[in-house]
């Protein structure tokens, strides 16, 4: 069996869906011809833990950690957070900072290049090169973010001249909370040279979106890039009955939810009808879990909103394909920014594979709402559209006892057996030739 050795920074028990997409291809790999070695973090420094997805790690995976330098220690001591706290979701987005937090913040954006992470590469590639001595994969392959594991990676291709395949799951420079920073002219430079030469030097390189395709190609036309889509495991999904449904009409989200990300005219919209319409007050609610800005919750709370809120926090993996199951109106929320077409956020794969109406906020024409389209699993709408209408619909339709008919077929290409048979491809032609 040949071997891949995957840098991910990532890793159980990190909890989110980056931890996911690497964590399913560790899982699916062996069934095609690879054994998996995972270089990552000792102690890293991550938004959320799940403990329960140490159990979904393969027994007999070589898996080594080596330690980091983490410049958040030093946003925690400068910020006032505590140690044993997570910083804060999408940290970089937040608005109206204090001087502290402007501070922190310009220091990460100008000398933490690229990205608050680099700290762990020195330590990374010194145990790369010995895992190559001892083990001697035949690939390796690195998923960001963070963009750090790239130039991990490029080092080690380097030092051994084996090929290289890297997995770019969001924009680097094109980020979406990018272009309202303040970075240095020095900073932005070098971290655009930092991103070209990962799509100079790897082999091949994977992407989740068209749109992402593209904007890696504007930067270099001549680069080999495929699309392998985040997806879902259908061993995961819970089998749920029709009596365990929740009782009243829920809008479920999972995940981060931030500034940039903030549906003012759905909550207008919500604020609406359950003022408006006695029933509608009286049968639904909003099961939210993962974490939230401070905006967010303000909003909420303006709109009068509040007491349908029940806020689970982070929970387990498992936990939260339960309770998405037993919801009946997803809500998908791509960042309100100009550049977010090629936005696909892991969660829309495991909403798809839970049944129920995906409602999505973002771009009518991105690579989301093409595949609700091609599902017919659920619609996008631009954050400024009337919502009304469709929501009341399917409140009414969840009166009447209907139910969504989702085009399973066309959803299986998207478990994650069938795109880790994808990457395996990729890895097969790339070490033939």
């Amino acid at each position: 069996m040949k071997k891949v050795l995957i840098v991910t920074y990532y890793w159980p028990p990190a909890g989110g869906p980056g931890v996911q997409r690497v964590l399913k291809f560790a899982k699916y790999l062996p069934q095609f011809g690879w054994q998996p070695i995972i270089l990552t973090v000792k102690n890293g420094e991550y938004p959320a833990i799940d403990e329960s997805l140490v159990k979904e790690v393969p027994q007999n995976l070589s898996i080594f950690k080596s330690k980091s330098l983490e410049p958040n220690n030093i946003y925690k001591k400068i910020t006032g957070i505590r140690n044993n706290q997570n910083i804060p979701v999408a940290i970089l987005a937040e608005k109206n900072l204090n001087w502290k937090k402007k501070i922190s913040k310009w220091i990460r954006l100008n000398l933490f290049i690229p990205d608050a992470k680099i700290g762990w590469k020195p330590f990374a590639v010194n145990k790369g090169k010995q895992i190559i001595g001892e083990l001697k994969p035949d690939l390796i392959f690195s998923s960001s973010p963070p963009p750090t594991v790239h130039l991990i990676a490029k080092s080690l291709k380097q030092y051994s001249n084996i090929k290289w395949v890297a997995d770019l799951r969001d924009p680097w420079t094109d980020i979406y909370y990018y272009h309202n920073l303040k970075k240095s002219k020095f900073a932005a430079q070098l971290d655009r040279y930092f991103e070209l030469s990962v799509l100079k030097n790897a082999d091949q390189l994977c992407t989740v979106s068209k749109d992402l395709l593209n904007i890696f190609k504007n930067k270099k036309p001549d680069i080999d890039i495929n699309i392998i889509t985040n997806g879902y495991d259908p061993e995961d999904i819970p089998n749920i009955t029709g009596s365990e449904k929740y009782g009243k009409f829920t809008i479920a989200y999972t995940g981060k939810l931030n500034n940039q990300q903030n549906p003012i005219n759905l909550w207008r919209t919500l604020q609406r009808l359950v003022k408006e319409n006695r029933s509608f007050a009286q049968n639904f609610q909003m099961v939210f879990m993962g974490n939230f800005s401070d905006e967010i919750y303000r909003s909420i709370e303006n709109h009068e909103l509040t007491s349908y809120l029940t806020d689970l926090g982070y929970v387990k993996h498992g936990i939260a394909l339960k309770n998405l199951q037993k919801s009946h109106l997803k809500l998908l929320v791509i960042p309100n920014t100009g550049n977010n077409k090629g936005i696909i956020t892991g969660k829309l794969f495991e909403y798809l594979a839970t049944d129920g109406f995906v409602l999505g906020l973002g771009s009518k024409v991105g690579d989301a709402a093409k595949i609700l389209n091609e599902t017919k699993a659920g619609q996008v709408f631009e954050y400024s559209d009337d919502l009304e209408k469709k929501i009341y619909l399917l409140y009414e339709k969840w009166k009447s006892g209907s139910h969504l008919k989702i085009d399973r077929a066309k959803i299986e290409k998207y478990t994650r057996k069938n795109l880790t048979n994808n990457l395996a491809n990729i890895f097969d032609q790339l070490v033939e030739n």
